[in-house]
Order: structure tokens, then C-alpha cells, then sequence
């Protein structure tokens, strides 16, 4: 079996684009005695950040995923998870897993957070460590710091002292220092929707696809927009609804997605670009619990997929979806941390602390209570 990953030529970084078969022009480069039936052009092998996509140029002995033959000149995506074969004619050519991810997975972390504004303290010594694969829960008050907490560690904000990382390799990046730089990994969705209201969802999310991927053919960027959809919940004649309803808003006086709808739309915005850590404030606020607990689940499993790193505030969760999160931080008012860990452990550590019990109560609603006495 032929091994893609064996060439040096690839790059293990980055995106690319690999041209295979038997002419002098092909970064990999095979005979018929390796392939038979192989094409001067036989397919082209194609990397976005951590999508891999494989198209045929109409070659004879054709391309084939798992013995399906793919159409001519039209990209397909190899997906890592139950993929089994990709084969040119007859001949199996094995995928090395470090292809499927052009970088590498990264998280989050900070010193002793301190920041003011107009000379109160809003955020007092908070700390974080939040790595690839989980998603942690900051919740507390209103008015405790929670979105300002958001906004140090992504960078809009610069503490008055402490430091933001994102942890790449085992290498720490300044947040605030570097922000150009680690930009595109992050992405932050804030309490207030930014989008255009007179534009459909398909036509907002192919500007944002346009503005990010300025080579990216429509194919491609039609792909991206209807998987990262699916990824969200919406299928078949619910998805093209969705794709080609108007955004609308009250502001406007354009009717247009319901509340859940917007939430999913807004989502759709940023996990459009791919990144790599979410931040995400507020992300079930004006929903039901049923619509909320939709929202959680769909982030927690994308979490667990793309191994992201996400970080969400949220407010009085039902207990399945406060459930849902790895690790807590609780704040209360002036911006301090009264609890930050495992989320399973926080009722227990207050009801050794308060000495008192919590029994079939919401878990979330216990805790809040707490800090209200």
C-alpha cells in the first residue's frame, strides 16, 4: 500500500494542495508499475486548516472512497472518523492520520488576572487553564465579570496586570502581545449578534467563507457551509430553509430566523473559519431549556470531535446542560473566583464548606444561591 504521509514534500503544517499521478508535474509522483492505470493527472489531494479534500480530474481507472467512485472535478471530503479506503483504480493508498490536521490542537491559559474600570475592579485575580477537548462553564451574577473575564483572554481587552497564553506545543503564546498572530485560532461569539439582517444565512456565511479563504472555489465553500449546518442540527429540507431564510432582526423590522435559529446562525459564523478555541458568551440566553440544552449538546460534541478548546458563560443552566461541561468557574461580584474546577466536584466542595445539602435541586441553582446569601 502507497502512503501519502511518506513524502517529504508534504508538509505535516498548513494547508496545501498536492497533485498526484505520473507527470513530471505531480508532487507525488507514481508510475504504472506503483498504480496501475494511474493518469498523467490522476487527483488532487487538498488541505484547509483541518479539512481534507480529494478531487478526480476524470482519470480512467478513476478515484474511489471506501469503493465509491468519486465524479469527475468534484471535490469530496475525507472524514477521519469511518473512513476505511482511498483507492487510485485498483490500488489502495493509505492516509496518514497527521494529515487530517494541518495544526496543531491548543489551550488556553492565564496568570492572576487583574483589570478596572473607572476605577473598579472587575476582574480580580481570576485564573484559567483550559485545554483541548473540554469546555469549561463561567458562570456567576450578572455584573460579576464574566464577559470581561472573555474579552482578557481573547485579547480585546489588556488586563492592568496578569497574562493571557494560548498554549501551542508546549509553547505559550502571548494573547495580547501576539494578537495578530494568534487570531485566527480563536473564536468568539459575543452576547450580541453582528450579523448583516438583509442577507440570507447562506449568503452571510459565503462572504465570511470569501473574506477568510480568498482562493477557495464556490464547490468547496458550498461544502463547508452546508457540513458546518448539518454539524449544528439541520438536515435535508430543514437545512436548505435554513441556508436561504433572511437573517432579518426587530431592529430592522425584518422578519426572519426564530430565537434558536439565530443562535445556531451566529454559532455557524465563527465555526465557519475553523478555529481552534471557542469562546462563546452567553450562548443559550433568551432560549428554552429544550433550545439551550440543543446549543450545549451540539458544542460538546464538537468539542470532542474537533479536540477544541471551549470556554462559554452562561447563565442558570438546566442541570443536563450544566452537566455537559467539564470544569466550573465561578465568579462572584467584583470579579473574584469562588470556585474553579471540576464540575462534578462543585457541589460537593460547597456543601462541605456551607454544610449544607443539596438534594434534587438543579445544581447551577444551588451554587448561584449560594453566593447570594
Amino acid at each position: 500500500m502507497k502512503k501519502f504521509g511518506k513524502y517529504k514534500s508534504i508538509g505535516l503544517d498548513g494547508d496545501f494542495e498536492i497533485l498526484i499521478g505520473s507527470c513530471k508535474a505531480c508532487t507525488i509522483r507514481l508510475t504504472e508499475q506503483d498504480v496501475p492505470g494511474i493518469a498523467k493527472k490522476h487527483a488532487m489531494l487538498k488541505r484547509i486548516r483541518d479539512r481534507l479534500f480529494i478531487q478526480d480530474f476524470g482519470s480512467k481507472s478513476g478515484t474511489f472512497i471506501d469503493n465509491k467512485r468519486l465524479p469527475k472535478n468534484k471535490w469530496e471530503e475525507i472524514v477521519q472518523q469511518g473512513f476505511k479506503e482511498i483507492k487510485l483504480g485498483d490500488t489502495p493508498i493509505g492516509i496518514d492520520d497527521q494529515l487530517f490536521r494541518g495544526r496543531p490542537r491548543i489551550g488556553i491559559k492565564t496568570t492572576a488576572l487583574y483589570h478596572e474600570i473607572s476605577g473598579k475592579t472587575v476582574c480580580d485575580g481570576v485564573h484559567i487553564n483550559a485545554k483541548p477537548g473540554t469546555m469549561t462553564a463561567v458562570m456567576g451574577p450578572a455584573g460579576c465579570g464574566k464577559s470581561i473575564l472573555l474579552d482578557l483572554i481573547n485579547g480585546y481587552r489588556v488586563p492592568n496586570s496578569g497574562e493571557a497564553f494560548v498554549i501551542r506545543d508546549n509553547i505559550s503564546i502571548n494573547v495580547h502581545q501576539d494578537n495578530s498572530f494568534v487570531r485566527k485560532w480563536l473564536g468568539y461569539l459575543p452576547q450580541d449578534d453582528v450579523m448583516i439582517p438583509e442577507l440570507t444565512v447562506y449568503q452571510s456565511l459565503n462572504y465570511c467563507l470569501k473574506l477568510q479563504f480568498t482562493c477557495l472555489n464556490q464547490q468547496i465553500r458550498e461544502y463547508i457551509i452546508r457540513q458546518t449546518c448539518q454539524n449544528l442540527g439541520f438536515e435535508a429540507a430543514r437545512l436548505n430553509k435554513f441556508l436561504h431564510t433572511v437573517i432579518g432582526s426587530s431592529e430592522s423590522g425584518i422578519r426572519g430566523l426564530s430565537g434558536g435559529e439565530r443562535k445556531r446562525a451566529n454559532l455557524a459564523h465563527e465555526l465557519i473559519s475553523m478555529p481552534l478555541v471557542l469562546l462563546l458568551d452567553e450562548p443559550t440566553s433568551g432560549l428554552s431549556s429544550v433550545d439551550a440544552d440543543k446549543i450545549v449538546r451540539l458544542l460538546q460534541k464538537l468539542t470532542q470531535l474537533d479536540d477544541l478548546t471551549t470556554i462559554a458563560t452562561i447563565h442558570q443552566p438546566s442541570q443536563d446542560t450544566f452537566e455537559r461541561f467539564d470544569n466550573l468557574l465561578l465568579m462572584n461580584y467584583g470579579g473574584i473566583v469562588v470556585y474553579y474546577g471540576p464540575i462534578s466536584q462543585a457541589v460537593p466542595y460547597f456543601e462541605s464548606v456551607t454544610g449544607t445539602t443539596n438534594t434534587n435541586r438543579n445544581p447551577a441553582e444551588y451554587l448561584l444561591e449560594i453566593l447570594d446569601r
